[in-house]
């Protein structure tokens, strides 16, 4: 299955499964402290379906983020169209924790391997940019997805490498940026 099919077929169902108890009515969909402790919910998730969820769960945060970042006057509005889960220090806090961290603290604790989510890494932040691209001409033509990436690729925390690498490979987020960077590229030359 491609990562495109999974996220398209598989994804929702994934993230309730993770989120199964602790949904309820006007509470959005939260991660944070827990995750970074000790990422207990993640086992929910079928240990094939893991990396693709990893992948999918960081564009989305990540996304969610740099609207509410970058684009705070048109957060609500996407908010409410996409209902993305949200990746916050806790409970009544506003303040994101950087959606890397849904990679790092999986391969730490061992629940996924670094070796599985970067095989993904290529095609997800492919899928990023189209779903993202898609997404801004189709419901919020008001932004561009090149207004939105610029923004995304300056922001410190996308961009920084400072978070160091469990192997001897380029660090996560740089091979991220890499990937962006590329599927940009290819979105713009369709165009």
């Amino acid at each position: 299955m491609s990562l495109k099919d999974y996220y398209l077929q598989e994804f929702r169902g994934d993230l309730a499964v993770l989120f199964r108890g602790l949904d309820a009515p006007g509470i959005r969909f939260q991660l944070g402290n827990d995750w970074m402790r000790e990422c207990s919910l993640l086992p929910r998730v079928s240990e094939s379906h893991r990396p693709a969820f990893l992948v999918c769960l960081y564009f989305t945060v990540l996304v969610d983020q740099a609207m509410h970042t970058h684009f705070g006057f048109h957060h609500r509005r996407f908010e409410e169209l996409t209902r993305y889960p949200k990746f916050l220090v806790g409970l009544g806090h506003e303040a994101h924790i950087n959606p890397i961290h849904i990679f790092l603290v999986p391969i730490q604790r061992r629940l996924v391997t670094e070796e599985s989510v970067r095989a993904l890494i290529p095609e997800g932040m492919k899928l990023f940019v189209d779903e993202t691209d898609d997404f801004f001409r189709h419901h919020m033509a008001e932004i561009t997805s090149a207004q939105f990436f610029e923004r995304l690729l300056s922001d410190r925390d996308v961009a920084a490498s400072y978070y160091p690498a469990h192997s001897e490979a380029e660090p996560l987020p740089s091979l991220i940026v890499t990937h962006i960077r590329k599927a940009i590229a290819d979105v713009t030359a369709d165009a």
